[in-house]
């Protein structure tokens, strides 16, 4: 399971940088098989104990993506903020303006300081994203920055962004990009981020305390220049397993949970005084083929695959119920976002008719491929992920009807995730989970069908697909005709079948009665979400 904030892998990157992408990787790993909510003391206090997926070992902005930059972003919060109708709100930057397609300049604010009383500048602004630029940066979200030709102080309180091309993802790059000092970067240089050396920023929260992987707790920034900070406390809590995590709703110590295990879904919903929220999620459960090893180099193999699976099998059996088949590679709510909903509609019905549940399809396929009499494939799994083995066991029984045998083999989430995404040493079929993290509906497609992303397994390339998916790329986000071209790269890329789209699971909050939740969705995090999670009125 991934986010697509990742980075290609390129030849040359450095070890550390290695070591990053897995951590986040590992991260990533945790978020849908794991964690909303204020203290069970009483709301008097006004403190807020939440249940997470997953705590980092390093809150700096280079090693942190994805779903937990919810708490980074609180401490480090960014240039503009991303609000729950998809558009983004001036924050440090007072303003923005955009004279061309490939230049982006942003008005700081003035009088703000860092939560140690020095000057927040715009120097500090071009540092905090040069940390994520250049070949050999250190970064798991350089992938974001690459379209980046330039970021220029072009005043006292000016940066100017240059792109060498057009980039629609760019403005949301921007609000989930931490800013930090770049004096105290030069002054504690690798120990910023650390439980001895937490980092500084200008939002309205400050780290008090710490432990990696385990718990952090934040408190208000008292000269923060914006309004009074919504909690006198918030703490970041990882369980250590399923018991846990339920002992610890149970017994009152936290108020709620975002994003939990699915399989708990079932003993979450029985526990009085908490209220669920859902809503779909962007992750979507596909299985992976490696193009470029025998027999999954053979179109013809991997139909025949397609049409062999019972994909509805999978969303009542091993989700219960708590998912939606995946036509495609992006949900349908967020391509259908600012476009015509109709037309993506009809467009989804037909890429779902493509995926048919077909025996005879599935049989005549493998007849006419370079394997006839079928095949047996090793498929890894990682063992955090319980619903990779049940996939993985669901399918094995319907491609047995076509001859094909699967086995499973559970693996550490380190010797997962390098197989797959870092070495591409897999036999050549996968199962997985992959999400995004921009509410812009290229972003997860991107990342999955261009030659050299890190989400991109299947080592995909098509031609016809890399041009539509970069014609898209530099067009407005305001041109009728975007929709449709990414519409198109989806439907070529699905002829090819380098991928089978399974589902897409949806995406849960339990919180406290006492506490009313607002504007739920995926994307949460990006969000000021302290705001949307707050005290019911008696």
């Amino acid at each position: 399971m991934t986010p697509t904030c990742l980075p290609p892998t390129t030849p040359g990157v450095s070890h550390r940088a290695r070591r990053a992408v897995v951590a986040v990787l590992t991260v990533a790993a945790t978020l849908l098989a794991t964690a909303c909510g204020s203290s069970g003391e009483g709301t008097e206090s006004h403190a807020l104990r939440l249940l997470v997926p997953f705590t980092p070992g390093v809150w700096d902005p280079r090693q942190v993506s994805a779903w937990p930059l919810s708490g980074l972003l609180l401490v480090n919060e960014p240039l503009t903020v991303y609000q729950p109708d998809g558009t983004n709100a001036p924050n440090l930057a007072e303003k923005v303006e955009q004279p061309s397609p490939t230049q982006f300049v942003y008005t700081l604010r003035p009088g703000v300081t860092f939560s140690d009383g020095t000057a927040f500048t715009a120097e500090d602004v071009k540092f905090s994203f040069e940390l994520h630029m250049g070949e050999d940066a250190e970064s798991v979200s350089a992938a974001y920055w690459r379209s980046v030709a330039s970021v220029d102080v072009t005043g006292e309180n000016q940066v100017t962004v240059t792109l060498s091309e057009p980039d629609a993802q760019f403005p949301y790059t921007v609000s989930k990009t931490p800013i930090v000092s770049k004096a105290y970067y030069a002054a504690h240089g690798d120990e910023v981020g650390t439980s001895t050396v937490p980092n500084i920023g200008t939002g309205p929260y400050v780290f008090d305390a710490f432990t990696a992987y385990a718990t952090t707790t934040l408190v208000p920034n008292p000269g923060y220049w914006g309004p009074k900070a919504t909690y006198d406390s918030i703490t970041l809590e990882t369980p250590k397993d399923d018991s846990a995590r339920q002992l610890a709703l149970q017994s009152g110590e936290v108020d709620g949970i975002y994003n939990p295990p699915l399989g708990q879904l079932g003993s979450f919903q029985a526990l009085p005084g908490f209220t669920s929220h859902e809503g779909p999620d962007l992750p979507v459960y596909r299985i992976a083929f490696d193009t470029t090893k025998a027999p999954f180099d053979d179109p013809a193999v991997r139909r025949a695959i397609m049409h062999a699976i019972d994909r509805q099998a999978l969303v009542d059996g091993v989700f219960g119920g708590n998912a939606e088949l995946a036509p495609t590679l992006v949900p349908e709510s967020i391509t259908a976002r600012n476009a015509d909903a109709a037309a993506v509609a009809a467009a989804y019905q037909e890429l779902e008719a493509g995926l048919t549940h077909d025996i005879a399809a599935a049989r005549d396929a493998l007849a006419h491929s370079s394997r006839p009499d079928g095949f047996t494939v090793e498929v890894p799994v990682q063992s955090s992920d319980p619903n990779q083995s049940l996939i993985v066991q669901t399918i094995g029984q319907d491609l047995a009807e076509i001859g094909i045998t699967v086995t499973v083999t559970a693996q550490d989430d380190a010797t997962f995730l390098n197989a797959v995404y870092a070495e591409h040493s897999t036999p050549g079929m996968v199962v997985d989970s992959w999400t995004g993290s921009s509410p812009d509906p290229v972003n997860m497609p991107r990342n999955m069908l261009m030659p050299g992303s890190l989400g991109n397994i299947a080592q995909y390339a098509n031609p016809a697909v890399t041009d539509l998916l970069n014609r898209y790329q530099s067009m407005s986000p305001t041109d009728p005709e975007r929709t449709a071209v990414l519409l198109q790269a989806l439907s070529t890329a699905q002829q090819d079948v380098p991928y089978v789209p399974l589902l897409f699971p949806k995406v849960f909050c339990f919180v406290r009665d006492d506490f009313a939740v607002t504007d739920f969705d995926t994307l949460w995090w990006m969000t000021r979400w302290p705001e949307h999670v707050t005290p019911a009125a008696p």
